[in-house]
């Protein structure tokens, strides 16, 4: 006759311990202080605002967002009117960029938009047109299928095509020219001298082009005090005008495009 040794879990130990790990509460997993602090202030910062729709749901990682109203343009009695669309349950919403960050400061000191709706629109458009035509070989990017409308490659190629031609016209009209002025003032001299590349190096700064700028303000959402310390020159008030105003100007030849 056989004896049957028993399992190691049927044993009277083993099944002890089996019921105290079942009658054991599970272990809470707690952020500290601080993290939860920093995890806090990013889904607040990601609220979505009380205008827009609630079927919008809040998403970190996407950002901010802005209410924005669709409207068009009515005429009435001989007059041209813009009228916003009505909403029933809340307007959309769209990422909010460098450009809002601006001017909510512009605001917040008691001035006014430091730029116009068309200027601000050209950035934006420009800034979608280069993303578009940077993702366009990236796999399983659909940059063009709107537009090419899934009928092949031929429609694909005339569309990117037709993107990179649109994204030249762009940086034609931006331009090569400095939009930081580099003269500076000599005591032994008569007036202001011009610095160029090497001497701008030796002393730790560097040229900023139109293009430079438009692509460090609209496409890597950098204010014009970001940009400044990035190539080396203090954030002054004459310095950041100097910016704006140039900035400015190169938003001007953008518009229409």
């Amino acid at each position: 006759m056989s004896t049957r040794i028993p399992k190691a879990w049927e044993t009277t130990w083993a099944q002890e311990d089996i019921k105290a790990e079942r009658d054991r509460p599970a272990d809470i997993f707690r952020y500290s202080e601080e993290e939860q602090a920093r995890l806090n202030a990013i889904r607040d910062g990601a609220a979505n605002p009380e205008a827009c729709s609630d079927e919008i749901v809040p998403a970190p990682a996407r950002g901010a967002l802005s209410a924005f109203r669709e409207g068009y343009w009515h005429e009435k009695d001989g007059k041209t009117e813009w009228r916003e669309v009505p909403y029933r349950s809340g307007c959309p919403g769209r990422t909010r960029d460098i450009f809002d960050t601006m001017t909510d400061q512009a605001m917040r000191r008691g001035g006014k938009a430091p730029f116009t709706t068309a200027q601000v629109g050209a950035a934006r458009d420009y800034r979608a047109l280069h993303e578009r035509v940077q993702s366009a070989g990236i796999r399983c990017s659909r940059a063009f299928d709107l537009q090419a409308g899934g009928h092949g490659n031929a429609d694909f190629m005339e569309a990117y095509a037709t993107d990179t031609r649109r994204l030249a016209m762009f940086h034609d009209a931006i331009g090569d020219g400095v939009a930081k002025d580099t003269k500076r003032k000599v005591p032994a001299m008569e007036g202001t001298v011009k610095v160029g590349r090497v001497q701008l190096r030796q002393i730790g700064r560097e040229l900023i082009t139109a293009r430079r700028l438009v692509d460090d303000v609209c496409i890597r959402e950098r204010a014009l005090s970001e940009v400044l310390r990035a190539h080396g020159w203090r954030a002054t008030g004459k310095n950041r005008s100097s910016l704006k105003a140039a900035l400015c100007a190169a938003l001007g030849r953008m518009q229409g495009i």
